[in-house]
């Protein structure tokens, strides 16, 4: 089989620019083009007026049970979201009080049977049947479109809810924003008295580009004050404009690098179940009470397909968090040194105590050793002063031993030179003998005592 690909196009007034796009598929490109046709045309009808052409909340919601507490449409917020008409939203939180749910379990859940009306749809642009939900925080903006899911017409849909709350640190671990304030793009969806997301700041980005390029703001977003929304009669050249930026990769990288996620976040985790509903042997019995309580009819005046039964509840009465931590601080580097320190070398304080004692004395017997060197070098050069040889080992026993005695004077060795009065003669370690207290005798005598001692 072959593939077969569509082409179509969008040019401005006077043909110069032009704007091209590949459809793979028939229906597609159709439902695209009806989509553009679409919004150049609600761009010029008021909201108060599309309003009144969508579903009220009361032919909306047939039924209502929140836990063991019956509810109605009263309980519920209308809002307007440009590609779906009225949206409605339980327990929001703004206005009204927030109802608590007391257990987990499908007994203790949101129970709802809703009327989708399929003979009023408008055959080119919703080619899909069903309810369009999403589960968000309370005093959020929900973004239907991006973040929604179907429940099908003509069944019974549970949906068991886990709840994560994500935590992240902001500058320096993570970019993110705590309320928004620190972005550079204007949020859009601040009248709504909504908290700051992602898809706002996205949505918001690019209808500020829309404003700056197309000098007017597309339908499906909030307008800047003193903007108007773009159609053909005001704006001709709207639509080539709002194609070539739709597929431009330089303005998406740009919003992108522009928006940063919330750094508190709750994200939604369902388990989703569906059974027919109403059954055949039931069908036609909840047909006519649902007839009847819709339009006071005897006769059956609803089909299968325009039902819808949604049961939603908390799978756990518990949520878990995701908080970021830095991998590293201050503590747990002195924490990390410490304890590679202590395996590597077997440190510890009173290791540290030690090499401190040990660096002080090296500095101090190095301090020690540098004033001896200095004095010894001071002394050897006093003695540098002095140009004759030492004296001689006579000559200090005769300086001794008599304490008059000077050194001569005149001396045959011209290297020969007296010491200066004023120096002290060096005392030798150990004294000599003192030779005067010697006790000499006569010769004669000696040889007398020598013979006697012979006879």
């Amino acid at each position: 089989m072959g593939s077969s690909t569509l082409h179509g196009g969008q040019c401005s007034l006077n043909r110069t620019v032009c704007t091209l796009r590949n459809f793979t598929s028939a229906t597609r490109a159709v439902t695209e083009w009806y989509a553009l046709q679409a919004t150049n045309i609600f761009a010029r009808v008021p909201e108060p007026e599309l309003v009144a052409m969508g579903y009220p909340a009361e032919r909306l919601v047939l039924a209502c049970l929140f836990g063991t507490q019956p509810c109605s449409h009263r309980n519920f917020t209308p809002i307007f979201y440009p590609y779906y008409g009225n949206c409605y939203i339980f327990n929001w939180g703004m206005t009204e009080q927030a109802l608590p749910s007391a257990n987990p379990g499908t007994e203790f859940g949101l129970k709802l049977i809703l009327d989708i009306g399929q003979e009023d749809y408008v055959p080119f642009l919703a080619s899909t049947a069903g309810a369009r939900l999403m589960l968000h925080e309370q005093r959020a903006f929900p973004f239907i479109r991006e973040e929604g899911i179907y429940a099908m017409s003509g069944t019974e849909t549970s949906i068991g809810v886990l709840v994560d709350k994500l935590q992240r640190k902001g500058q320096p671990y993570s970019p993110c924003t705590v309320n928004g304030s620190d972005v550079a793009i204007q949020n859009l969806y601040s009248s709504f008295n909504t908290t700051y997301s992602i898809q706002a700041c996205l949505h918001s980005c690019f209808q500020d580009h829309m404003v700056h390029n197309c000098s007017c703001g597309h339908y499906l977003y909030p307008l800047p004050p003193g903007e108007r929304y773009c159609n053909d009669r005001d704006f001709p050249d709207w639509a080539s404009c709002y194609l070539g930026l739709q597929m431009s990769m330089a303005q998406r990288e740009t919003c992108i690098s522009m928006c940063q996620g919330s750094c508190n976040d709750t994200q939604y985790k369902m388990t989703i179940s569906m059974a027919d509903w109403p059954s055949e042997a039931s069908e036609d019995w909840i047909l006519h009470v649902l007839s009847q309580e819709r339009d006071q009819s005897p006769n059956i005046t609803m089909s299968r397909k325009d039902v819808v039964k949604l049961n939603i509840y908390f799978q756990e009465f518990n949520y878990r968090t995701i908080e970021e931590t830095p991998a590293n601080n201050i503590v747990w580097l002195l924490s990390n040194l410490g304890g590679q320190f202590g395996f590597w070398m077997g440190g510890s304080v009173l290791c540290l105590i030690e090499f401190g004692e040990i660096i002080i004395d090296f500095l101090w017997i190095t301090v020690i050793k540098m004033v001896a060197f200095c004095k010894g070098l001071r002394q050897r050069r006093a003695r540098a002063l002095y140009s004759g040889p030492p004296p001689t080992v006579a000559e200090l026993v005769e300086a001794h031993t008599n304490f008059g005695f000077q050194p001569d004077a005149a001396s045959p060795d011209p290297h020969t030179a007296a010491y200066p009065e004023e120096r002290t003669l060096p005392i030798p370690g150990t004294p000599p003998p003192n030779y005067d207290s010697l006790r000499l005798q006569p010769l004669d005598t000696i040889e007398s005592d020598s013979e006697g001692d012979a006879i």
